[in-house]
């Protein structure tokens, strides 16, 4: 008994391990890719009053429960809060500033999916700002 509880441990210790996603950083080929669209991202303002307008919009958006609104309030919040100290690298050196918020985007974006589930997900990348709306939109502030 005690092999078969010390082998589905060790089972579990390992799945465990290898589900951790890690950010790889962007190669320098996709920098360059997303330079010749490079967007200026949008100024954050007050990070808390655009974190709950984010909040607010997918919460509605998504038909997300309430219990959910917490959890996505403090890893948008936390997510502004880095961007916020490199945004002005988007003016004077975009690649730089792709470098550092390619993995912090991904870092949110691999909270956002644990948080919403795959469905909902999916449905928050279809809400990509594009073309013209992109400056009004406040979940450009997650995208560029």
């Amino acid at each position: 008994m005690k092999k078969i509880m010390i082998f589905l441990v060790s089972l579990f210790m390992t799945n465990l391990l290898f589900a951790q996603a890690i950010p790889k950083a962007p190669s320098t080929e996709s920098i360059t890719n997303q330079l010749k669209n490079f967007v200026q991202p949008p100024a954050i303002g007050d990070v808390a009053k655009t974190t709950g307008s984010i909040v607010d919009k997918l919460m509605s958006g998504l038909s997300l429960a309430g219990d959910k609104k917490s959890a996505l309030t403090s890893a948008i919040s936390g997510f502004l809060k880095n961007k916020e100290g490199i945004l002005g690298l988007a003016k004077t050196d975009p690649s730089k500033y792709l470098s550092k918020f390619n993995p912090l985007q991904q870092g949110l974006f691999g909270k956002l999916k644990g948080i919403m589930g795959a469905t909902a997900f999916s449905k928050f990348l279809g809400m990509k700002p594009s073309g013209s709306n992109i400056a009004g939109d406040v979940l450009s502030n997650l995208f560029f």
